[in-house]
């Protein structure tokens, strides 16, 4: 029983490297890959426990940071919906989309259990942005588009996604996270000289990769993504005061200072303008667009917010509750582009506090955790998914990332990891 039960976890997690290898070209492949995966941790349920905990968890699970934080969000998404605007929306979202999310967390922290299956999903992810960050260099350097979906790039690279924003997005998880891994490695080198060689070759491929990304951010253009990697980089020096990450800080604008010439190419012809004329003109010109545009729909938010205050609209209703509060001058824009105004207003002021709960409990149980482990390994892996979920939850003030199947997916998918990481590390070291 023990070698079928290690099968089905291998089978799921086989699911959940599909699944994330694909997450940025592939929603369908997301969706199969979830039904297989959340089958399997089902049918492991079943088999492998007693008939009174098949999927009822114990009373100390339920209780624990930040499990019931994550119960109490899904009991105010849930309660939103006995006020909402569209009652079959509003179960659609609870099931297809806010459940699946949960669900996905959960499977995560349970089944990645030991270090060759949570090796397998760095290695997994660490491949999907080699793919990616050449898919993205693909489409800036020619006219045909990328080569996994054939979307043209419109002056800002998008790669796979459907826009720059969330390509942006998904660069911001994956950064950090590379420079996890790199530091990971750096701090485990081998000892025989075949490996050593290999060890330094992989390095020097990964320092390559974080300057692909990199390039791939500055093109994408996405002002929240670059908001939500700068204050990242401040949340990283509060959290980990080392001298290997004020490197990466120092590392990280200059590159970014490398790569201003191409960003600034887009616009301009060698020597037809002035710099400073040029970079006073776009910042006027963007700031115009924030006041005209993404004002405007974050105050059609708050009037919605102010009608429905305490439950909301209905979870998954706001694009059919908007356009009632629009004037016939405004924007036509549908979503908010700001995730938190969002979630208030579908699921009112009792959703969102209960997922800012469940947010600032992940963060202070992992905090807490990463001072207790001593494994460099488990260690940096830890501090670059945080970081890079921190930077992701600053991106999502300037956009809906919370309501994009990929990226949502992802965060849920990096939350559950944040956990599994933590409980082996604390495993491994009798913690």
């Amino acid at each position: 029983m023990v070698v079928i039960r290690e099968w089905v976890n291998w089978l799921t997690v086989l699911s959940l490297l599909v699944m994330i290898f694909t997450l940025p070209f592939s929603k369908s492949s997301v969706e199969i890959c979830f039904v297989i995966a959340l089958t399997l941790w089902a049918l492991k349920r079943l088999l492998f426990r007693k008939p009174y905990t098949y999927f009822a968890p114990s009373l100390k699970q339920i209780l624990s940071y930040p499990n019931l934080p994550i119960y109490l969000f899904v009991l105010a998404n849930f309660i939103s919906i006995f006020r909402s605007a569209s009652l079959a929306l509003s179960l659609k979202g609870l099931f297809f989309k806010l459940l699946e999310s949960v669900f996905l967390y959960f499977i995560l922290a349970e089944t990645i259990n030991d270090r060759r299956k949570l090796n397998a999903v760095l290695v997994t992810m660490a491949l999907s942005m080699l793919l990616i960050g050449a898919d993205g260099i693909f489409q800036y350097m020619t006219t045909v588009g990328d080569f996994l979906r054939k979307y043209p790039q419109a002056g800002r690279i998008t790669a796979s996604f459907s826009s720059s924003n969330g390509f942006g997005g998904w660069l911001i998880i994956m950064l950090p996270l590379l420079f996890g891994i790199f530091y990971a490695g750096k701090n485990n080198k081998p000892k025989k000289a075949i490996s050593v060689i290999l060890w330094f070759l992989i390095g020097v491929l990964m320092i390559c990769l974080a300057g692909v990304l990199i390039t791939c951010l500055v093109l994408t253009r996405s002002r929240g993504a670059w908001a939500g990697l700068a204050f990242a980089v401040i949340f990283l020096m509060v959290v980990k005061k080392n001298r290997i990450f004020l490197i990466i800080i120092v590392l990280i604008p200059l590159a970014l200072l490398i790569a201003t010439p191409f960003f600034i190419h887009m616009y301009l012809s060698a020597g037809s303008q002035d710099f400073l004329f040029f970079i006073k003109k776009n910042l006027v010109l963007i700031m115009q667009n924030i006041d005209i545009v993404r004002t405007n729909l974050w105050r059609e938010a708050l009037l919605i917010i102010r009608d429905f205050p305490i439950f909301g609209c209905g979870l998954n209703t706001y694009s059919i509750v908007a356009p009632h509060y629009k004037s016939a001058l405004q924007e036509a824009g549908i979503y908010p582009h700001n995730s938190y105004l969002q979630m208030a207003a579908e699921t009112g002021i009792v959703g969102l506090s209960s997922f800012i709960l469940v947010i600032t409990s992940l963060f202070k149980v992992s905090i807490t955790n990463m001072r207790k482990i001593k494994d460099t390994f488990y260690g940096y892996i830890l501090v670059g998914l945080l970081t890079g979920l921190f930077a992701f939850l600053v991106h999502s003030f300037f956009d809906v990332n919370f309501y994009a199947l990929q990226l949502v997916n992802l965060m849920w998918f990096v939350m559950g990891l944040i956990i599994a990481v933590q409980k082996i590390a604390l495993k491994d070291e009798g913690a």
